[in-house]
């Protein structure tokens, strides 16, 4: 028997794992991120699940704006409300660009494949803003329960 150290790319790993694996499993966040970087050694791509995917079909500038309204309202701390308003606009960039890519990218998906992790980091990070932010804008949300709903139903509560 023998061991093979590999070093592998940890960009969105936290994001990835709280998304995906913490309320399928019902695992911290940093057990869950840990799940990811093993899987990407074992050359496995994480795909997108199709209940995220529907909020990122629907997602839009307006929820956006509403979002971003939140946030301004919500979040106390002046350096990170400044941070979370700063993802928002970036995730607004990227909105046109998620739409025309053609590719898994941009339809559901389910599963996992063979290949090395790609540029649908893109797709986390919108994901991020878009559920994670209403959910818990001034800190990191810890408690995976609450995203368990939306993974498999496409649904997440909007700020109101």
């Amino acid at each position: 028997m023998s061991i093979q150290v590999m070093e592998v790319d940890p960009a969105y790993t936290s994001v990835i794992g709280l998304l995906k694996y913490t309320p399928q499993y019902m695992i911290s966040k940093d057990v869950a991120a840990s799940y990811v970087i093993a899987r990407r050694g074992l050359g496995l791509k994480e795909q997108i699940p199709e209940g995220y995917m529907a909020i990122v079909e629907r997602l839009d500038a307006d929820e956006l704006e509403e979002i971003k309204g939140y946030v301004k309202k919500t979040v106390k701390n002046k350096h990170l409300r400044k941070k979370q308003l700063r993802e928002i606009e970036r995730v607004k960039k990227l909105m046109p660009s998620l739409g025309s890519e053609p590719g898994e990218e941009s339809r559901p998906l389910g599963g996992t494949s063979l290949g090395a992790c790609s540029d649908s980091y893109k797709l986390w990070r919108v994901l991020k803003v878009a559920v994670v932010m209403p959910l818990s804008p001034e800190r990191v949300l810890r408690d995976g329960s609450v995203l368990r709903g939306v993974l498999f139903s496409g649904q997440v509560g909007r700020p109101g």
